[in-house]
């Protein structure tokens, strides 16, 4: 791969490090919201109210995107809550009276509304009105708006729904279709409760400091997801195209619905996780995306089951699992030193993001009760610099 393209990449780990160090227990989602955006395919976030969706979509928006451009044609980052009464000037912009009365017909003033932005999120999207969604389809699909009947290409790089029930309405079976991907937020699981307690409460203290106001910069641009995106055009199928396949006739067989444009979203998704592990030559690790294909999360285990196969052949040949603990003990000393020199934003995710890494592996070892101990070491290590770092504030 290009070094223009992995340097591309590196941005993006450090997307996530700084987003997996503030959100507990979402990393899976934070992934799919990044390989979401390469392939400039929607997602859609279902689960309870409460489990931090729209907190981190805006967070995501902040480090990919700047506060605002010099162009106001185009606006970084857009976010709604519908309802069954949301009107769709409330989405597109009122009538321009102005201009209607001068005789240029009928438009839309859509500066700073969803026409005119790159990252979108819509909160409970399934309850727009058939006004909102029958224009939504189109711009979801062809990424075009039409303002007064008249076709308008506009900026949208992805747009992340929110829900808090997966839909069963026929009627809303169209725009279900645009999310390729589905993922379930939920409440953080008990094991890892103070940990979440902990990082939240570093969290809104940070707000309470700069009022109640997302002051990230950003570490990477839509100029640099779009690049990404053009990248899919290098990715080589050859050596997956039959697993492929095999894996989405084995899914339908399941009586689990994958239409023919679903099918092959789902493959430029699968180009992006392979541009995302920095490899312009997709392998069966890339199904992984797979799994959040689903339709019902009753569907869910069915589909773990289906693609373990694919995963496991990779995972068993992973150059990762296979390394000794005295080469782990080595990196966890060179982090350790590391963690000294935390001089900007970069720095710490750079620091996260191998500790994040290193963390896994040592999870995952097969030696697990020798690296236990190791593992112990890495957590407080963790715990230490962010500790030192919440004082330094």
């Amino acid at each position: 791969m290009q070094q223009e393209l992995l340097d591309s990449v590196s941005d993006l780990d450090d997307v996530a490090s700084l987003l997996k160090s503030t959100f507990v227990a979402k990393d899976e989602i934070i992934e799919m919201l990044i390989i979401g955006a390469i392939a400039q395919e929607h997602v859609l976030l279902a689960g309870p109210p409460g489990t931090g969706k729209s907190e981190l979509v805006k967070r995501f928006a902040s480090l990919c995107t700047p506060r605002k451009y010099d162009n106001e044609d185009t606006t970084p980052y857009f976010e709604y809550l519908l309802t069954r009464f949301t009107e769709p000037n409330e989405l597109f912009g009122p009538v321009d009276i102005k201009t209607f009365q001068a005789g240029g017909g009928y438009q839309r003033i859509i500066k700073g509304l969803l026409p005119t932005t790159e990252i979108a999120f819509l909160d409970e999207i399934f309850k727009a009105n058939s006004a909102i969604l029958n224009a939504l389809l189109t711009i979801l699909n062809e990424r075009i708006f039409y303002n007064g009947g008249r076709p308008e290409s506009i900026p949208l790089l992805f747009l992340v729904g929110a829900t808090n029930e997966v839909p069963d309405d026929p009627d809303l079976k169209a725009l279900y279709d645009r999310f390729p991907i589905r993922l379930w937020s939920d409440n953080v699981a008990e094991n890892r409760l103070a940990e979440l307690i902990q990082c939240g409460w570093q969290h809104e203290r940070q707000k309470i400091r700069d009022g109640h106001q997302i002051n990230l910069s950003n570490v990477t641009s839509s100029d640099t997801l779009r690049r990404l995106h053009q990248a899919l055009n290098q990715v080589n199928f050859d050596a997956v195209s039959r697993s492929y396949h095999e894996a989405i006739r084995r899914i339908r067989s399941e009586g689990i619905e994958i239409s023919d444009r679903r099918a092959v979203k789902l493959l430029k998704l699968v180009a992006a996780a392979s541009l995302r592990r920095g490899s312009l030559t997709a392998a069966e690790p890339d199904f992984h995306i797979l799994r959040h294909c689903w339709n019902t999360r009753e569907q869910v285990p069915h589909l773990e089951a289906l693609l373990a196969p694919y995963l496991e052949k990779s995972a068993a040949s992973s150059p990762l699992r296979s390394r000794n603990l005295e080469a782990l003990t080595a990196e966890i000393k060179v982090l350790e030193k590391s963690s000294l020199k935390l001089n900007s934003d970069i720095d710490l995710a750079d620091f996260l993001h191998q500790a994040e890494r290193l963390r896994h592996e040592l999870m995952e070892h097969p030696e697990k009760i020798l690296a236990d101990p190791h593992l112990q070491q890495l957590e407080g290590l963790i715990d230490v610099t962010l500790n030192n770092l919440e004082k330094d504030v």
